[in-house]
């Protein structure tokens, strides 16, 4: 036997990692969890999550190849993007037991990852934070956008991108009257160009208001601030 190391921000991710990677169903995996991971908070940074896959050995020089089970797909490496960005979402589905399936829109500036099925509701969430829809887009990205680069990768589905939009915009606002009510700036989680942009635009109006963001690549935030004019400063991107 051999193992492979895959890491991930959670078990699940590690998981879906290595299905991907390796060409096999989420179910077939055997594998050892190395380190849990760890959110973070309190001053404490996150840590990723550790799983060793266990493999049979490759066959000895001039044995004949073993065969690959019908249906079997070849690992994420050897696939182009799109085909492994479906058979990702198949392994994710397969796991969470969902209706679900990828349907790619491979445009010049974006690859657009379009959602189909009954259960697409479930990346988005009731509250429409789209934290498991973030979670996945990072997953893909961390797989596939080397190979998709200059292009950017969108994950989305029918009404995703609105309904997220809005609950964005409200929890814009709702900083920014925090901000207003007590003077002291907030720092917002973690977000891409299209969103920081969202907010930019919901607070646009919000008096007594300034926007800026910080940080590079992935790690880019959003600071809401007191402006110090009555109707704040001109939001900077």
């Amino acid at each position: 036997m051999k193992d492979h190391v895959f890491s991930g921000a959670d078990v699940s991710e590690a998981l879906a990692l290595a299905a991907a990677n390796l060409g096999l169903p989420l179910a077939e995996l055997r594998y050892v969890v190395l380190e849990a991971g760890a959110p973070g908070g309190r001053g404490l940074s996150p840590t990723s999550a550790r799983i060793a896959v266990l493999l049979h050995e490759e066959p000895a020089p001039g044995a004949p190849p073993a065969r690959t089970p019908q249906g079997t797909p070849a690992p994420a490496q050897a696939q182009d993007p799109s085909a492994g960005i479906r058979e990702t979402i198949r392994v994710i589905a397969e796991a969470g037991g969902l209706a679900v399936s990828a349907e790619i829109e491979d445009g010049p500036e974006a690859v657009l990852v379009h959602l189909r099925g009954e259960d697409r509701a479930f990346f988005l969430e009731p509250d429409g934070q789209a934290e498991v829809l973030r979670a996945t887009e990072h997953l893909l990205l961390r797989l596939y956008g080397a190979a998709l680069q200059p292009r950017a990768l969108r994950l989305t589905g029918e009404g995703f991108r609105e309904r997220r939009d809005e609950a964005l915009a409200a929890e814009a606002r709702r900083v920014a009257e925090a901000v207003r009510g007590d003077g002291v700036a907030r720092t917002m989680p973690p977000l891409n160009a299209y969103e920081r942009r969202v907010v930019h635009m919901a607070l646009q109006a919000e008096p007594g208001i300034t926007t800026a963001s910080s940080g590079e690549g992935a790690e880019r935030r959003l600071t809401v601030a007191p402006a110090p004019g009555p109707k704040g400063d001109a939001p900077a991107e």
